[in-house]
């Protein structure tokens, strides 16, 4: 027993169509079955992956033409959010970053490079003085492929939570001072701080 018509697309809508896998097309009757489609026991012709319908109406099939969605990949200009993996050398930091600047996460991760150059706005010495493994920044990307060379040096760019080094407790940014603070075991440590870090602590009477 076929199953009716009631309920699919209209012939005229088919053609086109943005489908995922499951979505019903059509009927025996209607179409024969092409790539990328499956019937199913009502003789229901659906889409069998992610793709647009085409239809041949000389032969009267239907198919589902499949397409590949581009990843998306970090680009030269935009901001992004990466986290600090290793540092191999004192003017040297490694990110993996994971999302774009809207949090969005990436399909998969990419690599990031951070020379102490691009670290901080005012000279510095050691990468450890803006940032330090298991940091998460706010960065700017500076080249077009991976390893994606990235800077922090823009107001809005830095850390955006980090984790006491002695401890591992939160670190916490108090305003209207220039270190983040531990509260669990009083440490300080400096950082290249983004004004977006996300813990806050704010000091009772101020």
């Amino acid at each position: 027993m076929y199953a009716s018509s009631v309920g699919l697309p209209k012939i005229e809508e088919l053609h086109g169509l943005r489908v995922t896998p499951g979505d019903p097309l059509c009927t025996i009757e209607e179409f024969m079955p092409g790539e990328g489609v499956y019937v199913d026991d009502l003789g229901v012709i659906r889409a069998a992956r992610v793709g647009i319908v085409e239809l041949d109406m000389a032969s009267r099939r239907i198919r589902v033409r499949s397409v590949v969605q581009r990843p998306r990949l970090p680009s030269k200009g935009e901001q992004v959010y990466a986290i600090l993996t290793s540092v191999p050398r004192e003017d040297l930091a490694l990110f993996r970053i994971f999302a774009d600047e809207r949090g969005i996460t990436y399909s998969g991760s990419f690599s990031g490079i951070l020379h102490v150059s691009q670290a901080s706005d005012s000279m510095i010495k050691s990468i450890y003085d803006a940032v330090k493994p298991g940091d998460i920044v706010r960065a700017t990307v500076l080249s077009s492929s991976a390893p994606y060379m990235l800077s922090i040096k823009k107001p809005q760019d830095g850390v955006v939570l980090a984790s006491c080094s002695i401890c591992s407790a939160p670190l916490y940014k108090v305003p209207g001072r220039n270190v983040l603070v531990c509260l669990k075991c009083g440490n300080e440590e400096k950082r290249k701080v983004s004004p977006n870090y996300i813990l806050v602590h704010r000091e009772k009477g101020k």
